[in-house]
């Protein structure tokens, strides 16, 4: 059930994105690793609303998984590769703290869609390959 309320916060995030007119004065444009409704902050609060092994992860090192899976996908990598202990080893763990894969492939959804919206067509792809989506 939370992926499934995951992934309605995740759509419903997005479809924001394309509602509605801004008012640049009053609402300044996103950081270009942003959209411009959907931001860090919706990402960390669908983060912390995951569960998770033994402890729960700082929001720092909740915060510093896109960019890095942003990165990944830029270099022509696919999901597989991101979260493999062979290539990227950028699954969700910590020293003390880790995931279920479904959760991980959640926690991936949503950073994608907030950090860099244009490769998420790609990961829903690779998860849905893979039967994790």
């Amino acid at each position: 059930m939370p992926r499934i309320t995951v992934l309605f916060a995740v759509v419903i995030l997005a479809s924001l994105t394309a509602c509605g007119s801004r008012d640049e004065a009053r609402y300044p444009a996103a950081h270009p690793k942003g959209t411009p409704t959907v931001g860090k902050e919706d990402y960390l609060r669908v983060a912390r609303s995951l569960p998770y092994t033994e402890s729960r992860p700082t929001d720092q090192e909740l915060a510093a998984l896109p960019p890095k899976w942003c990165h990944g996908l830029a270099q022509g990598h696919d999901v597989e590769y991101l979260f493999s202990f062979t290539g990227d080893d950028l699954y969700p763990a910590g020293q003390d703290w880790g995931m279920l894969e479904a959760d991980a492939n959640d926690l991936l959804t949503t950073g994608v869609n907030v950090f860099c919206p244009q490769y998420w067509k790609q990961v829903k792809q690779d998860l849905q390959a893979n039967g994790g989506f």
